[in-house]
Formats: C-alpha cells, structure tokens, sequence
C-alpha cells in the first residue's frame, strides 16, 4: 500500500466513523475526529519506520516495516491515547492511534507475524533490501491491481474530502 491508500482510505474509515457516531447522538465522541490526526495516524508507522529502517538501520535492517508496524507500537500508541482522552480530555494521541492500526491493517501485517508480533519471534526484524524500493513500487503501483486500486479509491476519497471541506467553509 502507498501514500494514497493509506491516506485516503484511512480517511474514509473515519469519515464514517465520525458519522455514525453523529447518527447516534455522540457528538462529543464525533467531535473527536480531527482528519488532520487521522492523515498524521495514517502514515506514521511508514514515517518512523522507513528511515529508520531504510537509512539510519540500513546495514543491518535495510526494512521499512520494524517497530511502528508492530503490535507492541500499536498497544503503547493507543493505551496512552486512552489514558489522555479518558483522564485529560484529550482525544489527539488516540485518534493518531487509530489511524497507525487502519495503517497496519491496509499493511496486511498479520501475514508478516516476525514483525507484527515483535518480539514473540525474536528481537531483530526481517533484513530487507533497500535498494530498489522505488523501481519496487513503482513497479507495484503500474502492475499491481492490489496496489493502484487501493491507490485510485484513496485519491477519490481524497478528493471527496477535499470538496466537502471546500464547500463546508
């Protein structure tokens, strides 16, 4: 998945989301969902991870999925969420939280379980290559009907979003 999947479909799913829990009378819940936060969630994990992994570890890891594709990132990220909205009221770090896990679940992470369960299988990450990531996506994103569709439906919502914020303004 890239940068318009992740972003877009993310945001779709909070679009609704944020709709239904104004159909049920939840505005304060609904209130909540601040899109910029969600954008931010939406691609944090690849934020982190992909210099980590892919220049400053690059030697030794050369893989842009480590810690912040990971179940343990995902538990830390929205228990802390959960103590700041429930305790101080603010809902920030747990809509960033749910916007990493949307994130992870478009990643498909469960079928790469050495990462997503990290550490239950060891402490260090798959060793990847990082040379040809660009050729690779590109590659994926001009011959891979499971990467550009996602791809197109993301910059459709995109663009949705940005007509309906243009309108409501």
């Amino acid at each position: 998945m890239l940068l318009l999947a992740h972003m877009g479909i993310t945001l779709g799913a909070a679009g609704c989301v944020k709709g239904y829990l104004e159909h049920r009378g939840l505005e304060n819940y609904a209130e909540a969902v601040d899109y910029r936060l969600v954008l931010l969630g939406s691609i944090l994990p690849d934020i982190i991870d992909k210099p980590l992994g892919g220049l400053i570890l690059r030697e030794t890891v050369g893989n842009g999925r480590i810690f912040s594709h990971t179940l343990v990132f995902l538990f830390m990220l929205i228990t802390l969420g959960m103590i700041m909205f429930f305790k101080l009221n603010r809902p920030g770090l747990l809509v960033i939280g749910m916007g990493s896990a949307i994130h992870n679940i478009l990643d498909g992470m469960w079928a790469s379980p050495e990462t997503f369960f990290w550490p239950l299988y060891g402490w260090s990450f798959a060793r990847g290559n990082p040379e040809g990531w660009i050729q690779l996506w590109l590659g994926n994103l001009f011959g891979q009907p499971l990467v550009f569709v996602p791809e197109i439906a993301g910059a459709i919502i995109i663009v949705y979003f940005l007509f309906k914020t243009q309108k409501n303004q």
